[in-house]
């Protein structure tokens, strides 16, 4: 990735982790449509699809809602996509989609940490008390926050893009078999899809297994 494309994905990591849940809320910062976009600034979104679909089946069962504690996966799909479709011409793709997807999941994590520091730390911005407040000291109160979770966002996709390439510029995934990472990557997509399923009650299973047979019958056309 160019220094620019570089600058992209961070900036494109902060407005995912407002969306997450201090702006918006439009689910941008879904797995999938975080990737796809970070797969278009590398200049192939459809690579960057393809990390999206597997981190999306294993972030199903994550809702981030109240003061729950999640993993955060808009900045981390942005930066897998980007990366991965940065180096999607490579033999090896297969396993760069794998390493690419293990190194997301890492850094989802990652981010689910900063996450619950930044709450603390708005907790002891806004709850400073004071005998009035005027309402420029409350939209400051409001701003301050939303700019700290943009700048965390952006460091996050920043370090991590600087990561993911340097660890795959480091490591030969040239001897890896592309059947054998493609398994991988199906079998964890299946577990992913799996643990969504208590989400959905089994009254619904019907429908789920209906989608998924009619998915199944359209890839087996292409």
């Amino acid at each position: 990735m160019t220094p620019a494309q570089t600058i992209a994905v961070a900036v494109l990591g902060g407005l995912l982790a407002l969306d997450g849940t201090s702006v918006g809320q439009v689910m941008v910062s879904r797995p999938f449509v975080a990737a796809a976009l970070g797969g278009l600034v590398a200049g192939h979104p459809a690579a960057g699809m393809a990390v999206g679909v597997v981190l999306e089946a294993l972030h199903l069962a994550v809702l981030p809602v109240g003061a729950s504690r999640y993993p955060e996966g808009g900045p981390a799909a942005a930066v897998a996509g980007a990366v991965y479709a940065a180096q999607a011409q490579a033999p090896w793709s297969g396993a760069t989609l794998l390493a690419a997807v293990l190194f997301a999941l890492a850094m989802e994590v990652v981010g689910g940490r900063s996450v619950i520091l930044l709450r603390q730390l708005n907790v002891r911005l806004a709850g400073t008390p004071v005998a009035e407040i005027t309402p420029g000291q409350l939209a400051r109160r409001h701003a301050v926050p939303i700019l700290a979770d943009f700048a965390r966002g952006a460091a996050l996709a920043a370090a991590g893009a600087l990561g993911l390439q340097a660890l795959l510029g480091a490591v030969d995934l040239s001897g890896f078999h592309g059947t054998a990472t493609g398994t991988v990557v199906r079998l964890a997509m299946a577990a992913g899809i799996a643990s969504a399923l208590r989400l959905f009650g089994r009254a619904h299973l019907p429908l789920f297994v209906a989608g998924a047979l009619a998915g199944a019958v359209v890839a087996w056309l292409r």
